[in-house]
């Protein structure tokens, strides 16, 4: 019983100190990104770095948003919930580089492994309708 409510403890006490790493982090990457805010404005970057990262904080962001929804009471499960933000976010970049490939025009390097990650997805996406 002793060892039991020792593993309890610690158990909880990683947690803690998980959740305190997880919390200082999100406060250093907002401010670090207060700040590069204030260099965007000068509008020295180049357009694709930027949208790749405009792409990057929305699903930050939405990731975010659907972990405090679940905190806040969501019944559906956490993995559900980021599954269901990997699916809107998948589908936007699917958009997003059929557009830039359309016009592209040039050889890319990597289209045979999505091809296949593609199509892997396709038989998975057929056994769930």
């Amino acid at each position: 019983m002793i060892d039991a409510i020792i593993k309890e403890s610690a158990i909880q006490e990683a947690n803690q100190a998980f959740s305190k790493q997880v919390t200082n982090q999100v406060a250093r990457i907002t401010s670090e990104l207060n700040r590069l805010e204030q260099l965007l404005s000068a509008g020295m970057v180049d357009r694709r770095v930027l949208s790749e990262f405009r792409y990057a904080v929305d699903r930050a962001r939405q990731t975010g948003w659907q972990i405090e929804k679940w905190l806040d009471g969501d019944s559906r499960e956490l993995s559900s919930v980021i599954t269901e933000e990997r699916v809107r976010c998948i589908t936007r970049m699917t958009k997003q580089l059929a557009s830039e490939l359309e016009v592209e025009g040039q050889e890319i390097t990597g289209l045979d492994s999505l091809r296949e990650a593609m199509q892997k997805l396709d038989v998975v996406l057929a056994k769930t309708a």
